[in-house]
């Protein structure tokens, strides 16, 4: 009897716990962006009978309670030092990697989705058609795998490949000639050194420096020497999107700017507003998302102006691993604008037509490609 009631009692407590948590669930506003975690947290759903026969409904109400549970941020932490204890090596879709670091977990079936295979085939397309108008070399094409693929010698013992290698020899072999730039045979030659960050999921712009190498070769130029620049350390105490998904003790990133000497550049961000003199955003640096000090992070559409004068205009369609790249390019080109087809609603074709655009480069990293939502917009 004694242990009857203890039990009731355990119960009783647990339930109370439940109530009051799925009280606060109810009065507390939902939260739209996390600057903790740097992304939009999810919204309640739209109750349909569709939705409900389709089981979307469920889904996405279960995405929307685990993004707006009270007190989320203590409860990964809780979560991920107790799943630490039970000797767990990935958790919340970040393995706990070797020499401190922290990789994205890569989903192989999104990968090879149907809609990955989708956005494949409009890049190719794209990439095509594009260098009959343009000309040969003026489309590059640079799907930047994750650091999962790269750094696979860190990841904890039988973690499976994500398939990013046979993704990208499939891409390279039916792409356009010309536009496929290797990046990914460059950053595997460079893989000891730090070219991605321990708590973020980007390349670090040491990452984007050979990136940049790549694209000088296959254009048939000489690498750029890295002597050439002045490494300025922009901040030491940078945390990002991974460190935010297990909220616990992290050694913190250093972000580095790679700049030249009495270079002289100018930014306009959205089309509208005064021009920067500068293309990093420093006040950034005293917020959650310090990765956005490249370009003020994300906007539909950056422009960058340089000292230049050869009439070459460089278009990149990009998510944010461009936003680090793109100050190498300075050294290339007159003009360089970047759309990201998540802000950016125009046509790109009649932006290419308006503009003078001479060259062409697509930027993303290969994972985020493959899920990206918004591709079909490259053929608008």
């Amino acid at each position: 009897m004694k242990e009857l009631r203890t039990d009731k009692k355990f119960c009783a407590l647990f339930s109370g716990i439940l109530i009051i948590f799925f009280i606060a669930g109810m009065l507390k506003p939902d939260t739209g962006f996390s600057e903790f975690e740097n992304r939009y947290l999810s919204s309640r759903p739209k109750l349909t009978m569709e939705a409900v026969r389709d089981g979307s409904y469920m889904k996405d109400y279960e995405e929307y309670v685990t993004d707006q549970f009270p007190l989320r941020n203590y409860w990964i932490t809780l979560k991920t030092l107790t799943e630490r204890a039970m000797l767990k090596s990935e958790i919340n879709g970040v393995y706990f990697a070797e020499d401190h670091y922290y990789i994205e977990k890569q989903d192989k079936d999104k990968l090879f989705s149907e809609l990955a295979m989708k956005n494949y085939q409009t890049l190719l397309d794209f990439a095509e058609k594009y260098t009959q108008k343009l000309g040969a070399g003026s489309v590059s094409v640079m799907l930047v795998p994750t650091a999962s693929c790269v750094l696979r010698d860190k990841l904890p013992l039988l973690a499976p490949d994500d398939g990013q290698n046979l993704l990208l020899d499939e891409l390279r072999e039916k792409m356009v000639a010309g536009a496929w730039v290797d990046v990914y045979g460059e950053l595997a030659a460079h893989s000891g050194e730090e070219i991605y960050y321990r708590t973020d999921h980007h390349w670090t712009t040491l990452g984007a420096f050979y990136g940049y190498c790549a694209w000088k070769e296959k254009q048939g130029q000489l690498r750029p020497d890295i002597a050439d620049y002045d490494r300025v350390c922009l901040t030491d105490s940078f945390t990002g999107t991974l460190y935010a998904r297990v909220n616990v003790e992290m050694k913190p990133d250093s972000i580095y700017a790679f700049v030249k000497p009495q270079e002289k550049l100018r930014m306009r961000l959205d089309m509208e507003g005064e021009w920067w003199d500068t293309i990093y955003s420093e006040e950034k640096l005293s917020t959650r998302d310090k990765y956005a000090v490249f370009c003020d992070g994300n906007h539909g559409v950056t422009e960058i102006e340089t000292s230049l004068d050869n009439d070459r205009h460089l278009l990149i369609i990009k998510d944010s691993y461009a936003h680090c790249l793109a100050p190498f390019f300075t050294a290339d080109f007159e003009k360089i604008t970047m759309l990201d087809l998540r802000y950016y609603n125009g046509s790109v074709e009649e932006y290419v037509q308006q503009n003078q655009v001479t060259d062409v480069l697509t930027v993303y990293n290969a994972a985020g490609f493959s899920a990206d939502r918004y591709i079909n917009k490259f053929i608008k």
